[in-house]
């Protein structure tokens, strides 16, 4: 009989990034309500102008409505997709190499589409301090970086990160890596984010529909990550007393 770390998807050596991808999951979940809560509360302005007078009066506010928290979201899920391909390397390691291929590129094109984040607060200083003449080439600039934020290589991150949750998903519920709960609320979390964020209204309000599975799925996974971490360890012990 296998034993319990090994049914849970642990391996000995992975055990350190089993439980950082726990601690990961932690903090995704914890920063969803906060996120959340400065949408609703502080909407970014809609135009590039706005947003200059939005850091001239309030940089930090400026920041989080242009997704610092989110950036910092993301860059902690690098080591929650190493935990993942962790938990199915044993079992379906084509499958989980190619999920955390997926996540790791759609980390790196959101960082790339956050430039706007803190370029647009050096932008709104040179606005406040500029000629008339020169306002209009840093209200340019300023346009150039939303379309990045707003554009396609945001659009292609997120379809990518709702791939990559997906195969993830798909792999641990086949192979009942976690039990099946994981990987079916998995799913239904892939499938709510296959519509940009940036596709209109519709995509905005799936986006925010789709905080829901997503919670629950890092809940799931967070315990089931921790659990396994301990239960490879025990395993671990066991063999060498």
């Amino acid at each position: 009989m296998a034993a319990a770390g090994e049914r849970d998807g642990a391996d000995a050596s992975w055990l350190g990034v089993m439980r950082l991808g726990g601690a990961a999951a932690i903090v995704v979940l914890a920063m969803i309500p906060i996120q959340a809560a400065v949408f609703l509360l502080h909407p970014p302005p809609s135009t590039v102008e706005g947003l200059f007078e939005q850091f001239q009066q309030q940089p930090l506010v400026g920041l989080l409505d242009l997704d610092l928290l989110l950036t910092f979201d993301y860059l902690v899920m690098i080591p929650f997709y190493l935990a993942l391909y962790a938990s199915l390397r044993r079992i379906a390691q084509a499958w989980g190499l190619l999920a955390l291929v997926f996540g790791l590129i759609s980390v790196t094109l959101f960082v790339v589409t956050r430039k706007a984040t803190f370029s647009m607060w050096m932008l709104s200083e040179r606005f406040a301090d500029a000629a008339a003449s020169e306002q209009a080439a840093l209200l340019a600039s300023g346009e150039t970086l939303m379309t990045l934020y707003y554009g396609g290589t945001f659009a292609t991150s997120y379809v990518l990160g709702a791939v990559s949750t997906l195969v993830f998903s798909a792999a641990m519920w086949r192979h009942r890596v976690f039990g099946r709960a994981p990987g079916v609320v998995g799913v239904v979390t892939g499938v709510t984010m296959l519509v940009p964020a940036n596709v209109g209204e519709v995509g905005l309000v799936i986006a925010m529909l789709s905080l829901i599975p997503t919670a629950v799925w890092l809940v799931l996974l967070a315990r089931h990550l921790l659990r396994a971490r301990r239960a490879a360890a025990t395993s671990q012990h066991a063999r060498f007393t």
